[in-house]
């Protein structure tokens, strides 16, 4: 899967150099240098100021600041509220072609508080100030979740993390019971909502039906579990809440665009070509 052009988003492989929880002083400053790293700093509270190659970018809370690797920065508090912010320092690579990987972030833009994000930075900040062993492992691992929620926000369309809770809480739901009879009716039961009401606040959100999203998931089960190897056809059409295994392969056949016979059962299984 890749991300914007170019960006080969399954293959990266973070390396930080710096990482740090910024409560910054009305004194606060970063000298003007040009920077061999790529810095990343979200915004949680109060204003400050960057300079990138020039250009001023006055930031507060909520506001993502991604600067690229080789730019002339400086910063400092301009403001009777100085910035608080969790900020990282790191060149990405491609895993195997070990080429720098640039990321399709704005210099600047205000993404709001996303939850997540800032417990993901939180842990990340716990890690780096702890250093138990092995921390970089878990710092990599966190600055990987990191990057991918930056990505879902900035570059992707399906803003995920934006979603109405009942939204999240349907997506729960099916990942749980997808192998079970499924009724939008017993769903919305479940998360508080009219059952049309929560149709169409699904199809808004994920942009497709709630039933679509329920069949490509389970087609997604499916096909993981025909890779193994392990089962049938008929096995995995029951285990993936499929009762008619016609019905199943035909639908699998339409969103994959070849049947589930077609999958080669091999002790180390390869996808169709």
């Amino acid at each position: 899967m890749s991300g914007a052009e170019g960006t080969n988003v399954e293959a990266m492989y973070p390396d930080i150099q710096y990482f740090v929880y910024r409560k910054c002083t009305k004194d606060w400053q970063i000298a003007e240098s040009r920077i061999e790293f790529i810095d990343l700093t979200y915004v949680l509270d109060g204003e400050a100021t960057y300079y990138v190659e020039g250009h001023a970018y006055p930031v507060r809370e909520g506001d993502f600041i991604c600067i690229p690797k080789g730019s002339l920065r400086k910063a400092r508090i301009e403001s009777a509220r100085p910035m608080t912010a969790y900020a990282v320092n790191l060149t990405i690579h491609e895993f195997e072609s070990k080429r720098e990987v640039v990321l399709p972030f704005p210099v600047h833009c205000h993404i709001g508080y996303h939850g997540e994000l800032e417990y993901l930075f939180r842990k990340l900040n716990d890690e780096w100030t702890s250093k138990p062993h092995g921390f970089q492992i878990k710092a990599r691992g966190l600055m990987l979740l990191i990057l991918s929620d930056l990505f879902r926000i900035l570059v992707y369309d399906n803003h995920t993390m934006n979603w109405h809770p009942a939204v999240k809480k349907t997506i729960q739901y099916i990942q749980l019971h997808y192998h079970e009879p499924v009724k939008v009716a017993e769903i919305a039961r479940n998360v508080g909502l009219n059952a049309s009401y929560l149709s169409g606040l699904f199809k808004k959100c994920v942009g497709q039906p709630l039933y679509s999203y329920l069949n490509c998931y389970r087609v997604n089960q499916a096909e993981n579990l025909l890779l193994s190897g392990e089962f049938s056809v008929t096995e995995v059409a029951e285990s993936c809440g499929f009762k008619d295994v016609y019905h199943f392969s035909k639908l699998f056949k339409k969103l994959k665009g070849y049947p589930p016979s077609r999958i080669k059962r091999l002790p180390h299984p390869v996808m169709p070509e």
